[in-house]
């Protein structure tokens, strides 16, 4: 690992705000776990590219269940305020939206002098069911609660394949650094995660 250490480390330095951001905020998730295997890895996929730093740890134990009734109504209900957001923030609400429009509307929402309203927590949740749904009607994933050591979290989990994602702890992490852009490179890199031969997913 010592040259991808080196360049870790380079880029920590000299990289871009996004990439020091982001080796930052893995930085702080990883902390005193055993890590096996660290790299930067380009993620590709018909939508394009997207840049992404990917460690391997020791296996952790942990527990998945699928979301509850209760869990998916809240979600199906959030994501239906997405289009008067759309409307709010860009003066439109396409019938038809991907990430590319999420990333739009996250940024005019993080650039608008009046909020209207729209608080942080209430844009974690709005995008973060919006965004979930559409990984799952696009990647065949699902809803779970994933607990471990560092606690649970609203998670989606390949259908068919152990692949992952954290729509709404992305989304906060964002808010916290500052950051935008980062709804289309997350979609593409799970775009090549349901593309790739994982393990089955086990369920419960």
């Amino acid at each position: 690992m010592g040259l991808i250490t080196n360049i870790l480390n380079a880029i920590r330095r000299v990289g871009s705000p996004t990439q020091r951001s982001a080796l930052a905020r893995q930085d702080a998730y990883l902390g005193s776990k055993g890590v096996v295997d660290w790299r930067r890895d380009m993620s590709r996929s018909a939508s394009g590219t997207a840049e992404s730093f990917i460690a391997t740890i020791e296996p952790i134990p942990e527990s998945i269940r699928p979301f509850n009734e209760a869990e998916t109504q809240a979600i199906e209900e959030n994501s239906t305020l997405l289009p008067e957001f759309f409307r709010v923030f860009l003066g439109r609400s396409p019938e038809v939206w991907g990430p590319d429009d999420l990333d739009a509307v996250f940024v005019s929402w993080t650039t608008a002098t009046d909020r209207k309203g729209y608080e942080d927590e209430t844009v974690v949740q709005l995008l973060g069911a919006a965004f979930g749904q559409y990984c799952a009607r696009t990647l065949d994933m699902t809803w779970v609660v994933i607990t471990d050591q560092d606690g649970s979290a609203a998670a989606l989990r390949g259908v068919r394949k152990d692949y992952r994602a954290f729509p709404f702890h992305a989304i906060w992490k964002r808010i916290r650094d500052q950051e935008n852009g980062f709804f289309k490179p997350i979609h593409i890199s799970l775009e090549e995660a349901a593309a790739k031969d994982w393990a089955a997913t086990n369920w419960p």
